[in-house]
């Protein structure tokens, strides 16, 4: 699918074929992880199954790679080995090969192993009537999976199809393919099966917690192509909804080749210094939208965040993340597989070349701008979470709760930016959503964005995440909300989130696009519980534990003073987070900042409408301000427990859960891990001893 993997459909459907083709008890081959390997051939080479007797230390050793085959170009990544594919040579070889052969006729009918080329080969002396068929199946395989020796076929999606092709290379070539090792021999209907020594990838102990690689635990993998001077990155390139028509856009961070300047009234713009390139178009102008702030361009982009040793993103307010517009370009519907995107300065010294899939909108998108009537009228809006990059969790009791709470205030479904979240125990209960379809997993990991997405790069490239989710989201959803693992989404009544929805909703009409909302601490998470308490809550949810919230924020640290009133909490100043109009299409796209929309408060204030705490706010599972300046025994709590109606939809849902066997899936998984626990509480916070005041009564 577009920038997606569809794994339930490519794992079942390839077992099945796999285990008609095995004899015996040889699971280990057609199990899912194995068959997952086996279907991600558009994956970096290091995720890949290879046979360990050919792999190299370096991957450019290898003679060939994956070429362009719809969803990647690796031309990009492995320059100097591309080989255009050409079957001409493979089909000259294989009728020199026949008419060499004693017997043409017994020959051609052992090549066969499917049933259409057993009916095509039977009694056959010559490839004369074959030519033509195998003329079109060998370039179709090469279009197709994209295979980059000319004289070999690159064993390619597990199918029979491919086991056709597999045996076409020839039995010498079988382990330095990716899939060819599961081969059939022409005199067996069982595939040839490598030693467990020399298998990679190959699970020999389904109760062994050997882990996947990250980009098979994901449903999309993201681009991550660097310049080639190193100082841009693109996450992603997207067809974009853009002044009534879509676009080619790129999705990026880091330095590009830009002029900042300002006009006769003294507003800045941003000049792209480069250009657009795409199949025959070539030299297309480019727009650079980039993240607005409280001061210049020229500050927020080159002079802030000196001190990182990183040109991407930072704290101390550096912004370059960046949404780039390729206008003038033509996108090609008519192609099914795209050529690159190159954006290049005139003088050479910026270029980087995108050949991923464009990502676009996956669902019914309302065309025409703005929703239609019969949309408008409906009384619940449609809320996409955009979860920011997600890292260090390795309890999967709170990602469950987290999960299921979320689902239960209504939100439609939830983006997963996953940077380390990668243990068997949190990537079950990942799937579990996943086929309930709530989720989408995207891999945010080091080794997948080549060391971008890591503590250096803003929290994780927050800001990145961020945008691509909008991008993802226009015109499938209402509202897009943006907030972190650690915090929780508050509305009323009875805690849901569609009074919130329908306000923010009606705020559009004055001109507003977004709604923002204060984040209360949570303070009570840092409340060392005795025997008593434990006791008493030894089978309540970790939600349930945290029943008190700070009376009033602490300054500065939540909120801001003037003078002698401390109540400022507008947007950063209250650690505020919001929701983001992502149905009208007319609102333009734009990076998206943390608190807000963006930095520069002026404009702020005329599009973001800030919403009362009585109709919605975050709880924040967090507050080392309090910690780290003595004051969780001097602080004023308050009591303020989440609803007991939704917890109990969030244990009845964990309890019901079923996966396609009938198992309990959530439920089994929740009390393991509540078992192995070595906390009772959120992994992330060590508590302290506080006086009885800040202890809830036992009733």
């Amino acid at each position: 699918g577009e920038g997606g993997y569809d794994w339930e459909l490519c794992i079942g459907g390839n077992g099945k074929t796999c285990a008609g083709h095995i004899g015996g008890e040889q699971w280990k081959f057609c199990d899912p992880r194995t068959m997952k390997g086996n279907c991600a051939i558009w994956l970096d080479l290091d995720y890949q199954i290879k046979s360990k007797s050919v792999m190299k230390n370096d991957p450019k050793q290898y003679r060939f790679v994956l070429a362009s085959d719809g969803t990647h170009d690796w031309n990009i990544d492995f320059k100097g080995q591309f080989v255009v594919a050409n079957n001409t040579d493979w089909l000259l070889s294989l009728e020199q090969k026949v008419n060499a052969n004693d017997d043409p006729r017994k020959m051609l009918e052992s090549m066969a192993v499917s049933n259409v080329a057993h009916r095509k080969l039977r009694g056959q002396k010559d490839l004369k009537n074959m030519r033509g068929m195998l003329d079109a199946t060998t370039a179709t395989l090469l279009d197709l999976f994209s295979l980059v020796d000319s004289k070999y076929l690159l064993g390619a999606y597990y199918s029979t199809l491919s086991l056709n092709a597999c045996y076409f290379r020839g039995m010498d070539r079988i382990y330095d393919s990716n899939m060819c090792w599961i081969l059939m021999h022409p005199e067996s209907k069982h595939a040839t099966l490598p030693a467990l020594e020399e298998s990679a990838n190959v699970n020999t102990n389904p109760k062994n917690d050997d882990p996947l690689p990250p980009a098979l635990m994901s449903d999309v993998e993201h681009a991550f192509v660097r310049s080639d001077d190193g100082n841009f990155i693109a996450i992603d390139r997207y067809l974009v909804h853009f002044k009534g028509k879509q676009v080619i856009g790129v999705l990026g961070d880091g330095l590009l080749p830009i002029t900042i300047s300002k006009n006769a009234n003294g507003k800045e713009t941003v000049q792209a210094d480069f250009t657009c390139s795409y199949g025959d178009e070539h030299n297309s102008p480019a727009t650079v939208i980039l993240m607005k702030g409280h001061q210049s361009y020229t500050d927020h982009y080159y002079n802030n965040g000196e001190r990182y040793r990183t040109p991407f993103s930072t704290n101390g307010d550096r912004f370059r993340t960046s949404l780039i517009l390729c206008e003038k370009l033509r996108y090609d519907r008519s192609l099914s597989r795209h050529p690159p995107l190159v954006l290049r300065s005139d003088d050479g010294k910026f270029q980087i070349t995108i050949g991923s899939t464009f990502q676009r909108p996956v669902g019914v998108v309302y065309s025409g701008g703005k929703p239609d009537k019969d949309h408008s009228k409906k009384d619940t809006k449609t809320l996409v979470h955009c979860l920011n990059p997600a890292y260090g969790l390795k309890d999967p009791r709170w990602v469950i709760e987290y999960l299921e709470y979320h689902r239960a205030i209504g939100v439609s479904h939830v983006h997963v930016y996953n940077v380390d979240m990668h243990s068997p125990e949190v990537q079950a209960v990942l799937q579990a959503f996943r086929d309930e379809n709530f989720i989408t997993r995207h891999d945010w990991s080091k080794k997948a964005s080549r060391g971008y997405t890591t503590q250096t790069t803003y929290e994780h490239a927050k800001w990145a995440a961020q945008t691509d989710c909008a991008i993802r989201s226009r015109g499938i959803f209402d509202f897009a909300l943006f907030s972190d693992i650690d915090e929780v989404a508050v509305g009323h009544p009875q805690h849901h989130l569609a009074p919130a929805l329908n306000k923010c909703d009606e705020a559009t009409k004055r001109g507003k696009i977004a709604c923002s909302f204060n984040s209360n601490t949570v303070s009570s998470i840092y409340t060392k519980l005795n025997e008593e308490e434990e006791l008493a809550l030894k089978d309540k949810l970790i939600l349930e534990r945290y029943n008190r919230i700070e009376a009033e924020p602490y300054c500065p640290a939540n909120c801001r003073c003037s003078g002698s009133k401390c109540t400022e909490r507008k947007f950063h100043y209250g650690r505020q987070k919001y929701i983001f109009n992502v149905r009208d299409l007319n609102v333009s796209p734009r990076p998206m900042w943390t608190h807000a929309i963006a930095r520069d408060y002026d404009e702020m204030d005329k599009v973001m409408e800030i919403l009362p705490d009585d109709l919605m706010h975050v709880r924040h599972y967090q507050g080392h301000w309090y910690k780290n300046n003595n004051l969780l025994d001097t602080m004023k709590e308050k009591d303020a427990p989440l609803p007991s109606s939704v917890m109990d939809t969030i244990r009845t849902s964990i309890a019901n859960s079923k996966d396609k066997k009938k198992k309990f899936t959530k439920r089994l998984m929740y009390d393991k891990a509540k078992e192995s626990a070595t906390s009772n509480g959120v992994e992330w916070i060590q508590t302290v001893e506080r006086s009885a005041k800040y202890h809830s009564k036992i009733s």
